[in-house]
This record gives structure tokens, sequence and C-alpha cells, in this order.
């Protein structure tokens, strides 16, 4: 190097190891390792100096806007957020009703009176907050156990279908006309359906 050359500046070059200069094997071959840490070195250095450089044009780009055009670029960016919350929202909706089914809960009840805002934390869905709603809610208005529906809907013979049913040994001892009140109060059915 010639003294008239500077050298770099500390921004410039990459951090020193003590293994930048050392060879691995007899071929000569440069370590890799260091070679890749010089090189994402340079680029966190680039990146930092293009956003650096981002925000300085977006500055000047600021200060020579007319009040017409600042107007319009904060009508977009107003616009912008407004569509990103709602669409936020909604997919917080979406997965608040998916976490809801998922443990059994019904919250169409409230799900006009829930704020799902609430599940939207910097532009994305906290679902930590939304699994822990559910849990909630589920814990403390739990189902009870059993059928949800009711059993007996007259879908067929329920328990045993000879029940308050008269057999032909009954009969032998009975008038005609106890026969026929038997007969219209449905005590002869099974009988007369040859089940007995």
């Amino acid at each position: 190097m010639d003294d008239n050359q500077t050298q770099p500046t500390d921004q410039n070059t990459p951090p020193a190891s003590p293994a930048s200069n050392q060879q691995v094997g007899n071929e000569g071959e440069k370590d890799w390792r260091v070679e890749a840490e010089k090189w994402m070195h340079f680029s966190r250095l680039h990146e930092t100096n293009w956003k650096k450089a981002s925000a300085e044009l977006e500055k000047l780009n600021k200060a020579n806007m007319t009040d017409a055009e600042r107007s319009v670029a904060e009508a977009k960016e107003l616009g912008r957020r407004e569509a990103l919350e709602s669409i936020a929202t909604q997919r917080a909706q979406d997965k608040l009703e998916a976490a809801a089914a998922k443990a059994g809960v019904d919250l169409t009840p409230v799900m006009g009176a829930l704020d799902v805002s609430k599940f939207v934390a910097d532009g994305d869905v906290n679902t930590q907050a939304i699994g822990d709603f559910v849990a909630q809610v589920a814990s403390q208005f739990a189902p009870p156990k059993g059928p949800k529906f009711a059993q007996g809907l007259g879908i067929g013979p329920q328990g045993s279908s000879s029940a308050g049913q008269l057999t032909r040994n009954d009969l032998r001892g009975m008038s005609p006309r106890e026969i026929a009140q038997a007969r219209k109060a449905g005590r002869l059915d099974a009988l007369m359906r040859g089940e007995n």
C-alpha cells in the first residue's frame, strides 16, 4: 500500500476475526465462514444506508409537495390504513368463529355486542388473545354433558311394546264389555299384532 492511500474507514471494513488471514488446506482455499461474515457485514451496512437515504428522499418529497398533493397523499395513507384495519378485523372475526367452533362454544348470541377489534394488535390478528377468550367462555358456559337432543321422539318403539298390554290369559276372565273397553284404551294392540 502507498503511504498516500488512506486506510478504509471502520464502517467499510468487516469485523476482523483471528482466522481471516488463515488458509484452509493445502490448496489455498479461503475460509468460507469468514468470507460469509464479511459479505453479511457489507449487506447490513448497505441496508442501513439505503434506509437512511430512503427516509431522506421521503422527507424531501414531502417538503416539495403542494398542499393538494400532500392532501391526496394523506388521504391515500388514511384509506390504506382503514382498509388494512378492516381486513384485520374480518380475519380476527373469522379466527374467533373458527376457534369457538373447534371448542364447541356458540358465540352467535354475543357476536353482535362483541368488539372483535380488541383481538387485532398492530394490524395483525392476536391469536393468543382469541384462544384465551374462547377458553374462558368455554369454561364458564360449558354445555351440559349428555345428549344434545331429546331422546324418545316417537321414532319407533321406545322400551317394551307389551307394557300395559293384556295377554290371552287376561282375556279369559273378562266380559265382552271389559274386552271392548280394553280395546278402546289400546291395551289389546300387542295381542292384535300377534306379539303375545
